[in-house]
């Protein structure tokens, strides 16, 4: 228990700059539901003539403080480690330091439907993520990002997303230069050499995996092409392995590799009229290659070629979100050809004049599944390495997106600025019966061959997240899984509980 009391002494440290507000009259940024880069504030804006500081993202590189080169916009506490000058070389030239501190506990009752070796019982999770942001100048850049994860009472152990005694999560170097690519339209290319992360879209296919209380990470180039018409990520990476001791990771360990082109542009403006405006498209080439690879099928090399789109509109703005994917996948695994496909629909509508603006949403993804031990081609769809609870967001990590129909329902409540309440229902059917039921890292639960039923069961889940001040924030999970045809025809399973509580500090 020493390293969590080490934790509360720093967390009760650090409480007291959390209730310091930013500025008058600026509203709190909410970082444990972190906003995505594209929907940050940007740094500098202001609000009743204060400035805002930008908003915490899941991916802390794209933070910018640069704006704290004028003392005057320094208007909390932490803000003297967010802009320290680098010798008075000018004020490009700055340090940027920061982090992350997650504690959690989760207690599960018959993890993997019971079919598991885990007792009953609750266990501690903690996360530490300290980094620090190196500007040279306007043309390079040094990004260095630590991560130390722990568990304790867990048994029969740690899964290998649960600890990771201390190593690198990131350290990259970035080269940019600025280019007039269209009138007054200035663009940056900048390559990005290392050990980094990636977060694309809607974290369907490649994200940092936050669920989980390790991130992964990957080891190699991207190039980048950022502008105000739009962005692309051409890239070259190999998965940093989980391995749980001291900075131990190494990537030619690795058997997974990714590689090729996310590109998002925008098809409207904030110009355009309110119910159209802030639509973009994305579109992709994704190859995958991995090592023992398991499927109903079987176990084998595989690899795996994903081209796709996306259009959506963010759900933070008033009135309708929606976010629609499709997603084709061929390939070979084991010598034999791959031909699956995803399609995800999710759309919410956000009714701000009510009380507690009350979001109604709902959303249905269709995950190609087939072929039994004896089948010719693989056409179970692959997600690659997503985010790490897939649906539900933090919620349900016992299904993954292989061989599924998940339909979803969600209410959207926001009793107060800081405080929100989610209350959705999924449920889970086969897409094929030849094929098996998967959990979310992609690991066979069931095969196709335990029982023809094709419902797998449904999950009513909560979600309360309370901000407390800009820095620290609480939040409480709860769902149940309700077994179906599939799962109840095994006389081994049982329903599944699961309740968390989360505290996190951003700084």
């Amino acid at each position: 228990m020493k390293t969590f009391t080490t934790f509360f002494l720093i967390l009760g440290v650090l409480a007291s700059l959390a209730i310091t507000p930013s500025a008058p009259g600026a509203p709190p940024s909410v970082s444990n539901a972190i906003p995505r880069a594209d929907t940050a504030i940007q740094p500098g804006s202001i609000i009743s003539g204060y400035p805002i500081p930008p908003a915490y993202t899941l991916t802390r590189y794209d933070e910018d403080y640069s704006y704290l080169a004028n003392p005057a916009n320094r208007t909390e506490p932490l803000d003297v480690i967010k802009y320290i000058p680098l010798f008075n070389w000018g004020p490009s030239y700055f340090v940027t330091l920061g982090g992350d501190i997650r504690e959690q506990y989760e207690f599960i009752q018959n993890d993997n439907f019971g079919l598991g070796s885990v007792n009953n019982h609750g266990y501690w999770l903690q996360r530490l993520m300290p980094y620090s942001d190196w500007h040279f100048g306007p043309f390079f850049r040094l990004f260095v990002q630590l991560k130390s994860s722990e568990e304790e009472g867990r048994e029969p152990g740690p899964r290998p997303t649960d600890r990771k005694r201390l190593d690198f999560n990131q350290a990259f170097v970035d080269f940019s230069y600025p280019r007039t690519v269209l009138p007054a339209d200035q663009a940056y290319v900048t390559l990005r050499l290392g050990r980094q992360e990636i977060d694309f879209g809607d974290e369907r296919l490649l994200a940092v995996r936050e669920g989980p209380n390790v991130r992964q990470s990957f080891d190699g180039a991207r190039l980048i092409l950022n502008s105000s018409k739009g962005r692309v990520d051409v890239f070259g990476l190999r998965l940093d392995p989980d391995k749980a001791g001291y900075i131990d990771n190494n990537p030619r360990w690795s058997h997974e590799t990714v590689w090729g082109t996310y590109s998002t542009f925008p098809l409207t403006t904030k110009s355009t009229a309110a119910t159209l405006n802030n639509i973009s498209l994305d579109l992709f080439y994704i190859g995958f290659q991995q090592g023992a690879a398991q499927y109903n099928l079987g176990v084998g090399n595989e690899l795996r070629h994903s081209i796709g789109a996306r259009l959506w509109r963010a759900h933070h703005i008033n009135g309708l979100d929606f976010n629609v994917l499709g997603v084709y996948q061929f390939g070979s695994f084991d010598g034999k050809p791959i031909s699956a496909f995803t399609t995800a629909i999710d759309a919410g509508y956000k009714l701000f004049n009510l009380p507690w603006a009350p979001r109604i949403a709902g959303s249905l993804q269709v995950s190609s599944g087939g072929s039994g031990l004896h089948g010719s081609k693989l056409e179970t769809f692959n997600p690659m390495l997503p985010a790490g609870y897939y649906y539900g967001g933090a919620l349900n990590e016992q299904i993954g997106p292989k061989n599924a129909v998940i339909p979803q329902a969600e209410l959207d409540l926001h009793p107060a600025a800081t405080l929100d309440i989610i209350l959705r229902t999924l449920f889970v059917w086969r897409e094929d019966t030849a094929d098996g039921l998967y959990d979310t890292p992609g690991f066979l639960i069931l095969p196709g061959s335990a029982n023809s039923h094709r419902y797998v069961g449904a999950s009513p889940q909560v979600l309360i997240s309370q901000q407390l001040g800009r820095h620290l924030a609480v939040s409480l999970n709860y769902y149940h899984f309700y077994r179906g045809g599939f799962l109840t025809s095994e006389k081994a399973t049982k329903d599944v509980d699961y309740f968390s509580i989360w505290t996190s500090y951003t700084f």
